[in-house]
């Protein structure tokens, strides 16, 4: 039965939720208390004997209960709580399960809520859409800001509410739901100001450096296209002329993207024989390959006076050459990586070149020119393969978010090789990863001992095999036996919901979790296929 008031109870604490997704965690949690607390009353008169209202609460939950336990689609979304409470029965750390249990609490309450309360009007889900996109602009807002304004050293700190990953996220949900607005809008400047707000959100994902999001982003351009041509009106034939061009479109961007970025990932050739074994000065130089790594294909190491370097950045600066720098890096190897971005020998000749602001820079931690000047993109993939090849030819992993990754992975697949079927259990994850890395005789030092960055590794880790197949099923049961599964929104949702899934473990943090229940219930229970 639809709701037919414009604002209810319900549709309040659904707009709250939207809101509280990116801008308030506290906010977050309230709207979820208030909807239960909604659900709960549901149709019950409250002018009435105390005794009687609880009568019609008892009855109502009943009635409730009864829907949802009746609902396939509602029981799979929650069979992934379920099994989190199942592997109870196999866990030591309980402190830890509870907390666990706390924060994926989303996973249950909402679709059971969602699930079992009337669906709304399609003038009631655009408005709590229109909601949702203003706060994340309003957020976004709020991010750009920090950016030019905060003396930051991570560019992570400026998503402030929610983590930049998750932040990311709704970003590309927004730029989706924009999208779906601009084909179906009529009036003309509400599609004019989608098409601007698209635009917004397209440059802060760049700003953001968030590389899964730049993949996801690229993904869900390509789904749009071909969802766009299967869905107009042409005849089959131009259909797939355009399909066949859309495709060489995407391979070219694709092959443009590889050209430009695969030699930041080559290790440049080097003839020993012909480098210069003295400076301009008459010092010589130290060459080395091996102890300093890569930097955008260079070698670190090549031309390297320490001497001339030392004595021409002291008479430069007030910071000594040796000092460390407010986020704990060494000066000195800034300085190198620095330079060595932009070409320049490490000795008097190349400092004499460093302009004020590249001194600046190198004070703020900044470790490369290029990343510096070209941010965005080009600035990610250079700090990725900073990370790769050095993790290919050093072997250590320490201090990169990317090559820590392959670490956590190793030590996952080492738990699931130990524990394939049933997994260590809900509590006992951190403890099963510390013990993964010393039996290991892993180089990771203990602050970055973290678990897996990957949602399907973690809940194979936790939950064995068995656990990784509720998984799917939780999710592709809705979408086979919906009958909205062909719903441009609630696609492009689970593109970036399983996408995203790759390098994060998305559900892992509340923010993840409630993204995650209140969109998947959204698109299936709350709003209606024949009206939006």
């Amino acid at each position: 039965m639809k709701n037919t008031s414009f604002v209810t109870p319900y549709t309040f604490g659904l707009c709250l939720l939207a809101v509280g997704l990116t801008l308030s965690p506290f906010l977050m949690s309230v709207a979820q208390f208030w909807l239960l607390a909604v659900w709960l009353f549901d149709s019950v008169k409250l002018k009435q004997p105390f005794g009687k209202i609880m009568c019609d609460v008892w009855l109502n939950l009943k009635a409730k209960l009864a829907a949802f336990f009746h609902n396939k689609t509602a029981l799979a979304v929650t069979s992934l709580y379920a099994l989190h409470v199942i592997g109870l029965l196999w866990t030591s750390d309980f402190a830890y399960a509870f907390k666990d249990l706390r924060v994926k609490l989303p996973l249950l309450v909402l679709p059971l809520i969602m699930s079992t309360m009337p669906v709304i009007s399609k003038k009631q889900a655009t408005t709590l859409l229109g909601v949702y996109v203003l706060s994340v602009f309003t957020a976004t807002l709020i991010s750009f800001y920090k950016y030019h304004t905060s003396d930051y050293t991570d560019i992570r700190q400026i998503s402030s509410f929610i983590s930049h990953i998750r932040f990311s996220l709704n970003i590309l949900l927004c730029i989706c739901i924009l999208l779906y607005c601009m084909a179906n809008e009529r009036i003309v400047w509400l599609r004019i100001l989608s098409a601007v707000a698209v635009c917004w959100f397209t440059v802060h994902i760049y700003i953001m450096q968030v590389m899964a999001a730049y993949l996801i982003l690229f993904a869900l351009c390509v789904f749009t296209l071909f969802y766009a041509l299967l869905k107009s009106r042409l005849g089959k034939t131009l259909k797939v002329v355009l399909s066949i061009f859309a495709a060489i479109i995407v391979m070219g961007a694709a092959a443009l993207a590889v050209k430009t970025f695969l030699p930041l990932f080559q290790v440049e050739k080097v003839d020993f024989a012909s480098l210069p074994k003295k400076t301009a000065m008459g010092n010589l130089y130290f060459h080395d390959t091996v102890y300093h790594g890569v930097e955008d294909g260079r070698y670190i190491g090549l031309y390297y006076c320490e001497k001339e370097l030392r004595e021409s950045w002291n008479k430069r600066c007030e910071v000594p050459f040796d000092d460390t720098l407010s986020d704990g890096s060494v000066l000195r190897f800034v300085l190198m990586r620095y330079m060595t971005s932009k070409g320049l020998p490490k000795d008097a000749a190349g400092m004499a070149q460093m302009s004020d602001d590249d001194v600046k820079n190198v004070l703020d931690g900044v470790t490369n020119y290029n990343n510096f000047t070209y941010r965005g993109i080009r600035s990610r993939i250079s700090v990725l393969a900073f990370e790769v090849v050095n993790y290919s030819r050093m072997g250590n992993p320490n201090g990169g978010s990317v090559s820590q990754r392959f670490e956590y992975n190793k030590a996952s697949f080492y738990l699931i090789k130990k524990h394939p079927f049933l997994g260590v259990g809900t509590g006992d994850i951190p403890d099963a990863y510390q013990k993964a890395y010393n039996e290991m005789n892993s180089i990771l030092e203990q602050e970055y001992r973290y678990k897996a960055h990957n949602q399907y590794l973690s809940f194979m880790v936790a939950f064995g095999v068995i656990g990784l197949l509720v998984f799917l099923f939780s999710i592709f049961f809705p979408f086979f036996t919906s009958k909205k599964r062909w719903n441009y929104l609630y696609l492009s949702f689970l593109l970036i919901i399983l996408l995203s899934m790759m390098p994060e473990d998305t559900v892992e943090t509340q923010a993840g979790a409630t993204f995650f229940a209140f969109f998947s219930s959204l698109f299936l229970f709350t709003v209606p296929e024949d009206e939006f």
